[in-house]
């Protein structure tokens, strides 16, 4: 889960040695992701670049056209949900009854006898942090899991057969062995994700592009710019690319990534932020080049949920808008998805540093709700065309997948 804890936090931003040993009976959120976190003083400065959430914010009142309280898989004891399609097919992660290791799923939702699982079987690995599978309107699904020699690979799935993406160490340094797909396009064309190394750490964003010659996926490296580690975790139909960069001061630094057909690449651009709130994640992206993410504090423990969009037709510049917390606090509210039509999902915070899945809007930046999952806690992770809402809610530290269609 995102934050997890601040121990998950700096073994992922020092890009240490990835954990994928087996995590049975480890819980997978903390509602208090970040301890000793200070009390807040002001209000975030306006830039040219930046608007920030009113003191008049409009929140709405909860109403869902359906709603699917999906537990875990039959005889399991968590699952988190990921992505999910314009055709309501949405995938998960979970563990069976039939042994401990994290297995991938998918639920067709809108099945006419209920919602059906189906197990992809197990992947041996669970990377806790941007671990979310995801799936495009064409069927196949995107996430990792592990390989025979134990590091980890981008995998991708055409129903119940996986195909091994491979690693950065199959175009040329041997030692960034292992990969994540994080996200996949709808059309099914386009894969990002990170590949890094077992022996430094070091970690750089990756797409897998699809050879339509030779119907095999080849791994391209994302431009850097000046920035040693990134990552990719959003991509859209037109090649558009979202992201963040590690810099050397131990800084995320939001990007996206433009295609640039003439010379088959990827230029990065970094987006902009706020003056108070300097880090960046950037995430999910619709086919407009919005982008959602997070602007947060050097320290982590304050920011908010942002809203990238573009200024011009060739998408090269940005504006950045931060979005309200339903509480009125700067409590490191994460936007995770984002449809073609605005509607935005994530989990806002409360004082308590505990999130409960909420939803914005492009249309209105001013609005917030909560999504009314149940739950001690409960996040909201990607949001299709037809208004499906994919996500997840916790009891007592165990979690449920969870999806609503809103109206």
């Amino acid at each position: 889960m995102r934050r997890s804890s601040i121990t998950a936090l700096m073994l992922f931003a020092c890009l240490m040695s990835v954990a994928w040993a087996q995590q049975t009976g480890v819980p997978r959120f903390s509602k208090h992701p970040i301890p000793g976190h200070r009390n807040w003083i002001g209000i975030p400065n306006k830039s040219d670049t930046t608007s920030r959430p009113s003191a008049g914010t409009e929140m709405a009142a909860v109403h869902h056209t359906r709603v699917w309280d999906l537990g875990t898989y039959p005889g399991g004891t968590w699952a988190e949900m990921g992505g999910v399609n314009d055709f309501g097919v949405a995938v998960a992660q979970g563990d069976t009854n039939s042994d401990s290791e994290t297995h991938l799923f998918t639920i067709q939702l809108l099945s006419p006898h209920g919602p059906a699982w189906s197990d992809l079987g197990a992947l041996n690995a669970y990377l806790g942090w941007f671990d979310w599978p995801s799936i495009a309107d064409t069927g196949l699904v995107v996430g990792h899991a592990a390989t025979s020699d134990g590091t980890i690979h981008g995998f991708l799935w055409k129903s119940k057969s996986p195909i091994d993406l491979g690693t950065l160490a199959d175009i040329g340094d041997t030692s960034y062995n292992n990969s994540d797909a994080t996200i996949i396009n709808k059309l099914g064309t386009l894969i990002a994700g990170y590949s890094w190394s077992s022996e430094t750490g070091a970690q750089l964003p990756v797409v897998w592009r699809l050879d339509a010659r030779t119907r095999t996926w080849k791994i391209h490296q994302l431009d850097t710019l000046e920035f040693p580690y990134g990552f990719a975790l959003g991509v859209n139909d037109f090649g558009q690319v979202a992201g963040a960069f590690y810099n050397d001061d131990g800084i995320y630094v939001g990007a996206v990534w433009n295609f640039l057909p003439s010379g088959n690449e990827w230029k990065a651009i970094q987006l902009p932020v706020s003056p108070d709130w300097p880090a960046a994640i950037a995430g999910d992206m619709n086919e407009k080049g919005e982008i959602v993410g997070d602007v947060l504090s050097l320290d982590w423990v304050y920011g908010y949920s942002s809203l990238w969009q573009p200024v011009d037709p060739m998408r090269q510049k940005y504006k950045l808008t931060l979005l309200p917390n339903y509480w009125g606090l700067p409590n490191g509210d994460t936007a995770e998805g984002i449809n073609d039509y605005g509607d935005i999902v994530g989990g806002s915070w409360d004082q308590t540093l505990t999130p409960y899945a909420a939803q914005w809007s492009t249309k209105n930046t001013s609005f917030v709700q909560l999504l009314g999952f149940p739950g001690d806690f409960s996040t909201a992770y990607k949001v299709s065309d037809n208004r499906i809402v994919t996500g997840m809610y916790g009891i007592d530290d165990t979690e449920h997948a969870y999806a609503v269609q809103l109206p």
